[in-house]
């Protein structure tokens, strides 16, 4: 008897996901004697599992390489959605039909707390409760660690088959390496995100449409340009018109940065434009891969910026802490317009010590992004900063 009725493969939400799951804590709670009691260590035990610190965590994101952001984007993440998933599973009623009596199931070598090893070691007749606490709780790791890459874990529909989400074994063991043992590229996340998703990745991707619905860092949608660069969100809807397809860069252009020369201004007299943008796909590439370009409009014309390159630029800007009481440094500082930047060929090297205004406009600073030159710029609110710098002064 089986626990689910995925097979054939299926795109299920995380609350189906979980409703199903719990057959098998039913089951093994029955199978070890019953009681809310059995149910409640059972479940501690899945919270000490989901904790990403400590003897019993399945996944440790408190060592490392504390400096990197996105280091602590995915911790802070994890722990978000392994409320989600303890949420579900306290609020999800069992559904009162027979689960399956005994199961064989992956020894994946997971800790038990105290509690469960009194249940399910401590008398004969305790094999099939054993298998049955542990499918559930591989089930449901798997579950979380393939949402950690999403802002929006409950709206996510990763695809399980009669084995849960067993598929992704191997996907997660890689990608727990890349996490626990080196710095953490952002390939690396999307790569683990459409396994989960669409049960294969292309090289390099930076995002992917699956299922009739696009995934992409949240800033490529309308999230905040201080908010996550190295997650991902979901949004309903298409850019291209095959079922999956991964989004990469585009190739570089070969050519020398162009050197921004026009004169430079006060800050004060720079206007910033009202612009429109879109995101516009470009044609078919191997693998089922597609380019992507951020087309922004202002005074009549178009200027495109490839995203992936945009979509990097985000992610290695600095984002040095604001403080309230701190002087305004750009205020004496010589002033471009963006609108000038755009207009350049390819990539554009602005002087160091530059401000470039953007009027907290999200499309126009990260179409700057994607055409000025990585490193050294600074998402700029107003904060004290040292050295010579780029500021994108994203204030509104």
């Amino acid at each position: 008897m089986t626990w689910n009725d995925f097979a054939g493969g299926r795109a299920v939400d995380p609350a189906t996901f979980v409703a199903a799951a719990g057959t098998l804590l039913e089951s093994a709670v029955a199978a070890a004697g019953g009681g809310e009691a059995t149910r409640a260590y059972f479940i501690a035990g899945l919270t000490a599992s989901l904790s990403v610190s400590g003897p019993y965590a399945t996944l440790r994101l408190d060592a490392g390489l504390a400096d990197q952001d996105v280091r602590n984007e995915l911790r802070e993440n994890a722990v978000a959605v392994s409320e989600v998933i303890l949420d579900l599973v306290r609020s999800t009623p069992g559904t009162g039909a027979p689960g399956p009596r005994d199961i064989h199931s992956s020894c994946v070598g997971y800790a038990w707390i105290p509690p469960v090893v009194e249940r399910l070691i401590g008398g004969p007749g305790l094999h099939a409760a054993r298998n049955l606490y542990n499918e559930w709780l591989w089930q449901l790791v798997l579950l979380r660690d393939a949402l950690i890459p999403f802002t929006d874990p409950s709206r996510v529909r990763v695809l399980a088959d009669a084995d849960g989400l067993t598929r992704l074994q191997d996907a997660r063991d890689w990608f727990t390496v890349q996490v626990m043992t080196r710095r953490i590229a952002h390939a690396a996340i999307v790569r683990f995100a459409a396994e989960a998703v669409t049960g294969g990745h292309a090289e390099g991707a930076y995002g992917f449409q699956h299922g009739g619905a696009v995934v992409l860092p949240p800033v490529a949608f309308d999230g905040e340009l201080l908010g996550p660069a190295y997650l991902l969100s979901r949004r309903e809807g298409t850019l291209v018109p095959e079922d999956t397809a991964y989004f990469v860069q585009g190739p570089e252009d070969g050519e020398p940065a162009s050197t921004l020369s026009s004169p430079a201004r006060a800050v004060g007299d720079v206007e910033v434009v009202s612009l429109t943008d879109q995101l516009v796909p470009g044609p078919p590439g191997p693998g089922a891969t597609r380019t992507l370009s951020l087309v922004v409009g202002f005074d009549g014309h178009e200027w495109t910026a490839d995203l992936g390159r945009a979509l990097r630029g985000h992610r290695y800007a600095t984002r040095p802490a604001a403080s309230a009481d701190s002087p305004a440094a750009a205020t004496m500082i010589d002033a471009w317009s963006g609108c000038a930047v755009l207009r350049q060929d390819g990539e554009v090297a602005v002087p160091e010590g530059g401000v470039i205004p953007t009027g907290g406009q999200r499309a126009l600073t990260l179409a700057l992004l994607g055409r000025l030159r990585p490193g050294n710029v600074v998402l700029y609110t107003g904060q004290e900063v040292g050295g010579q710098r780029i500021l994108l002064d994203i204030r509104s």
